[in-house]
């Protein structure tokens, strides 16, 4: 038996034991490798000094491509083992920074060819590899896993395998297009390109992705026992034969008439989710489709080379700049001045909901199927009941998808209790009130509630208008008040807007912005002002919809052009999804606060005053619910038309541009008030909570974002010309011609 020899692997520069301090420090941040070998086996730790999680920045591939270089120079070893120094990470990735600088297409190109020639050397190493992953493999990570000879996996819940980089406008440059789909095939290979979702460890190994798989506590020993078979020849050849090849695999993938019908259908799907707006995954399949028959070699410089074609796109940098703004979220300390720096404590949680209606019951589900109990309160048992349905719908949704399995969805419901009294209450950490949307139920509320619980208990509201702070003048503790808004529906909406009233303790509202997080969602903290930040810019915009209505722009042609742009759906079915009773209320709050430029529209007046039209719940709103096929209500159309002074037949048709522009930019405008009036703490969070909360297109990268890609000075303009011909709402703010007069860009 050789003794074991550890080797750590060389920087650019080696530092002698009379260097400075400082470059002591460079030297260890650049050591991210260690290579320990014992009887013929290089074990290769990779552990990024400084760094919760290993990424791939230059300095990082640099530092690999030398310990390949040192395993190229030792034909002795028997196998390459490579695992994580970080619990629950072996590589996330490429460092997105990196990829955000690039600046020309040239080098992109570079940038992959170097990944892909590095990533080659590795999968010709003169023995076979193992990538030992535990927990998180992203990317770059999954790429230089797929260049090893096998992979095991850990059966852990952190343990997640994934292509993600269409979801930041590129595809897989270092060889992922093309090794993955001749691993598990091309089907279950585009599944995870297509969509960069994540597969967990038992998925990995189902697909053929892993080769192995343990509990973490068990690990060392599978990979002890892997070693024995792999390095027989019969036991290397029983492993690759055990991985999966499926009849549809052999049946599509395997002849020409199979692989088309694969590609037409993968395009058919693609082009039905994205409507042909999301540039990277159509590349992808675009490399997939071209390159299936090809050699790898051949392979590799497609994928380099839509790469870099993608690399330097504004859907690109606008995607990254998202992704970035999703990470500034997460931290606690940069939402909003006062809000505390560090994480809140994650200490176990009672929970209570008061209002069993769709919010209601969406906010008892979001607790208890994050594992918290929750008691939903109303009064009676009627509404407990619909609450209630509305969570078990919730569940059963996932179950179909399979995201769910039947028992875990009954456990989550056993979680749920109903009542109609407090009795129990003293029990309970945290209460959401989610009541009707008035200022006087909701106090008389809060004040009845706080005769039943702890001094401790955390109270929110979920308003989406009303002022917390004046909720908070009707408790003894206004303190502990934090507004809590969730969107509806609960299920799929994932930001949560938490609003500190005046008297809010900062360590409130960092409770509250923690407590966003583990039920899945992103908290961004918000000024306490009428609309708070989402429905204040959202509402002008359904508002001026329905005012295009007024002018005779068709319906169905003012969603039309709004879908087109890229919305997920139209502002008229918007707001019957929304609710015109719940959309009603909000835009006469707003318009009692903000004056004429949010006045409500006689349509939406008409609607619900005089019609009496709730929308999709109701089954009539601006359109008709009834068939299966949703239809332009004809009798609210021509009740506008009249109160407009014009015959349904006879109005002037309003050009696309000129309803995109009335629809978007009444949106930027009030969008830039509310950074005057730091609403919101960042620029980057309120586009963020634009694209979260009202669906914005990702790849325009939200309203600030789109507004530079017109100019400050067209913005300032198109509005000023809009305020001439339309009215004052259309008034540009100060901030916006200050940076038209400079020509500045808008803040991002």
């Amino acid at each position: 038996m050789n003794p074991p020899v550890t080797i750590a692997a060389p920087t650019s520069a080696p530092v002698t034991s009379s260097s400075s301090a400082t470059a002591r420090r460079e030297d260890d941040r650049m050591n991210a490798f260690t290579i320990k070998i014992s009887d013929g086996i290089a074990r290769v730790l990779i552990d990024l000094p400084g760094e919760k999680v290993n990424i791939f920045s230059a300095e990082v591939v640099a530092e690999l491509g030398e310990v390949v270089r040192q395993l190229q120079g030792m034909p002795e070893l028997r196998a390459a083992v490579f695992e994580s120094g970080k619990p629950g990470v072996f590589i996330a990735g490429a460092d997105i920074r990196e990829l955000q600088t690039i600046a020309t297409r040239s080098d992109a190109l570079a940038k992959a060819q170097a990944g892909q020639r590095l990533f080659q050397r590795l999968a010709t190493l003169p023995m076979p590899t193992i990538a030992v992953i535990d927990g998180a493999c992203m990317g770059g990570g999954l790429e230089f896993a797929l260049a090893c000879t096998y992979r095991i996996v850990s059966d852990e819940d952190k343990t997640s395998l994934a292509l993600p980089e269409v979801t930041l406008g590129i595809i897989p440059g270092w060889g992922g297009t093309q090794r993955l789909p001749r691993l598990i095939g091309v089907t279950a290979a585009l599944d995870m390109i297509l969509s960069g979702k994540p597969v967990n460890a038992r998925k990995a190994v189902k697909l053929g992705l892993a080769d192995g798989c343990s509990a973490r506590a068990f690990l060392p020993g599978a990979v002890r026992a892997f070693l024995a078979e792999a390095l027989t020849p019969i036991g290397s050849t029983a492993i690759v034969a055990r991985r999966p090849h499926g009849w549809r695999r052999q049946l599509l993938e395997g002849n020409p008439a199979g692989r088309l019908l694969l590609f037409r259908t993968a395009s058919a799907q693609l082009v039905r989710k994205t409507r042909g707006l999301m540039p990277a995954p159509l590349s992808a399949l675009a490399v997939v489709r071209e390159t299936i028959s090809h050699e790898l070699e051949s392979g590799l410089e497609i994928e380099a080379e839509h790469f870099a074609d993608l690399a330097t796109t504004p859907s690109c940098k606008a995607l990254i700049d998202c992704f970035f703004a999703n990470e500034l979220a997460r931290k606690e300390g940069v939402l909003s001045k006062g809000v505390a720096e560090g994480k809140s404590e994650a200490r176990p949680l009672h929970a209570a909901v008061l209002g069993a209606g769709v919010m209601g019951g969406g906010i008892a589900w979001a607790f208890a199927n994050h594992g918290m109990p929750v008691r939903l309160k109303d009064l009676a048992w009627e509404a407990v009941a619909k609450g209630l349905k509305t969570a078990h719908d919730y569940d059963q949704q996932l179950v179909r998808i399979r995201k769910l399995t039947p028992a875990a969805a009954n456990q989550s419901m056993l979680r749920i209790s109903g009542t109609l009294d407090y009795r129990g209450f003293s029990a309970i950490d945290v209460v959401v009130e989610a009541v009707v949307e008035d200022l006087a139920i909701k106090r008389k509320v809060l004040a009845e509630l706080e005769g039943g619980i702890r001094d401790d208990c955390l109270v929110c509201t979920n308003t989406s208008s009303l002022s917390v702070s004046a909720m908070a003048e009707a408790m003894r503790h206004p303190d502990r008040l934090v507004g809590m808004h969730f969107f509806n529906p609960v299920n799929r909406m994932p930001l949560v807007e938490v609003v500190p009233g005046q008297r809010t303790s900062p360590a409130c509202v960092a409770e509250v912005a923690g407590l966003v997080r583990r039920l899945g969602k992103t908290a961004v903290v918000v000024k306490d002002c009428p609309g708070f930040l989402v429905n204040r810019i959202l509402l002008p915009y359904l508002n001026e919809a329905a005012r295009l209505l007024e002018d005779g722009a068709g319906l169905a042609e003012i969603d039309r052009v709004i879908y087109d742009f890229g919305m997920p759906m139209g502002p008229f079915t918007l707001s019957d999804d929304v609710g015109l009773d719940v959309g009603y209320k909000v835009a006469k709050i707003l318009a009692a606060h903000y004056g004429e430029r949010m006045k409500v529209a006689d349509a939406l007046r008409i609607a619900y005053e005089e019609m009496h039209l709730l929308g999709t719940k109701g089954g009539r709103g601006f359109y008709l619910h009834d068939g299966k096929e949703a239809l332009p209500n004809q009798e609210l159309i021509n009740r506008v038309a009249a109160a407009s002074g014009r015959h349904p037949a006879h109005g002037s048709p309003i050009a696309s541009d000129d309803i995109r522009d009335r629809c978007l930019l009444i949106m930027v405008n009030e969008a830039v008030r509310c950074l005057e009036e730091q609403v919101v703490a960042k620029p980057a969070i309120l586009d963020l909570a634009m694209i979260m909360g009202t669906g914005f297109p990702p790849q325009r990268g939200g309203l600030l974002h789109y507004a530079n890609q017109l100019g400050s000075r067209f913005v300032a303009d198109r509005l000023k010309q809009l305020s001439d011909r339309c009215g004052s709402r259309f008034a540009p703010c100060q901030t916006i011609i200050d940076l038209a007069r400079e020509g500045s860009p808008f803040p991002t």
